[in-house]
């Protein structure tokens, strides 16, 4: 495949703007990409990024605390044209801190691979609704108040 007809979310040699992974997610995503952005950049302090995470999520957007560079970001955005998501790094003490009965089932799902017996630490959700993105904007919003308390 030449470099001319490459997705730009999946060439590892040229860092993306949001607007160039955005102009890939079909159109009638777009707005949910939007509101996906929004729920980590209304929050304070928050900046965003790019990183490369290899030929699973290829090219994401990261939001991470300005002043936390060492640590793993708040969230990130996987921009896939196929299948838009957003993952959350969960790790043992946060998820154990996260209220989860109360929680929408499609939400408490995005849990199961940071979960035994999977060894990854990342809640993870393909995005679908805008009411879907209002509960992980409300996860985020825990997630924060969760590392700026434990740090």
């Amino acid at each position: 495949m030449s470099n001319l007809n490459r997705s730009i979310w999946m060439d590892e040699f040229s860092t993306p703007t949001i607007e160039s992974l955005r102009g890939e997610i079909p159109s009638a995503n777009r707005a949910l990409f939007d509101q996906a952005k929004s729920i980590f950049t209304d929050l304070d302090e928050i900046e965003h990024g790019f990183a490369w995470y290899g030929d699973c999520w290829h090219w994401v957007i990261t939001f991470s605390l300005a002043d936390h560079d060492d640590e793993l970001p708040l969230g990130i955005i996987i921009p896939s044209p196929e299948d838009l998501q957003v993952a959350i790094p969960m790790d043992r003490e946060f998820h154990a801190s996260i209220p989860t009965k109360r929680m929408k089932r499609m939400i408490k799902d995005g849990f199961e691979l940071a979960a035994e017996p999977f060894h990854t630490s990342w809640g993870v959700w393909s995005i679908a609704t805008g009411s879907m993105l209002t509960d992980i904007g409300q996860l985020a919003k825990q997630k924060l108040r969760w590392i700026l308390d434990n740090h």
